[in-house]
């Protein structure tokens, strides 16, 4: 009877229940309903946390970027997130981290960021050559970058640059330095199309009123 006792007490004790520290980029988490929800179908013997399931597990979270899981004590697990920011726009079906990595949460975030058209498997590239463009282009900053067989700029002052497919980054350098002699005209500031596809300068037109 002893023993059964106190295997009922054990079975029935919280001590050997699972406790999680949640964090993230270090700040410690007390909102942290969502990713217990997540992790809960995994926690059902508490004598066995598998905790490579759980890292798996909330990496699929699609607002999760990275997850490192570990035992701080026998029944004290620490779990460090890290959240997806959102660097870009990816159209109207996801976003673009600032490490180069599309994700699709399903859910409309209000954000004022770059819109990016480009096929999946080129966004890395293309976030990289975004940052590049727009280090050129500071402190002007771009609004939509569109990439189909050439790249194509559009800048939050409603400028459109035609970059083509190579000498990108020279290309803009001589779009730089072309703007600030014509920005005092106003056609040109507000509506110009710039054709940066010739060998020695650009071809220069309007969007329509």
């Amino acid at each position: 009877l002893l023993i059964a006792y106190l295997i009922y007490l054990v079975e029935n004790s919280s001590l050997l229940k699972p406790s999680f520290s949640w964090e993230t980029k270090g700040e410690l988490q007390t909102q942290t309903y969502e990713y217990d929800e997540l992790i809960k179908p995994l926690l059902n013997n508490k004598y066995l946390v598998n905790l490579s399931e759980i890292k798996n597990k909330l990496e699929k979270h699609p607002w999760i970027s990275s997850v490192e899981v570990e035992r701080i004590f026998w029944n004290k697990i620490r779990v460090v997130l890290e959240r997806h920011d959102i660097a870009m726009r990816y159209g109207t079906e996801g976003y673009i981290s600032s490490k180069g990595i599309l994700f699709k949460p399903n859910l409309t975030i209000n954000s004022e960021k770059p819109i990016a058209i480009v096929p999946e498997k080129e966004v890395k590239q293309f976030y990289s050559d975004f940052i590049m463009y727009q280090s050129i282009l500071e402190p002007v900053k771009i609004s939509l970058f569109e990439r189909t067989s050439i790249d194509e700029l559009t800048l939050d002052n409603n400028i459109k640059i035609i970059l083509g497919y190579q000498r990108q980054n020279d290309r803009l350098k001589l779009f730089v330095q072309s703007f600030d002699k014509l920005k005092k005209f106003e056609k040109i500031r507000t509506r110009g199309i710039f054709d940066m596809r010739y060998p020695n300068g650009f071809a220069l037109s309007y969007s329509p009123l």
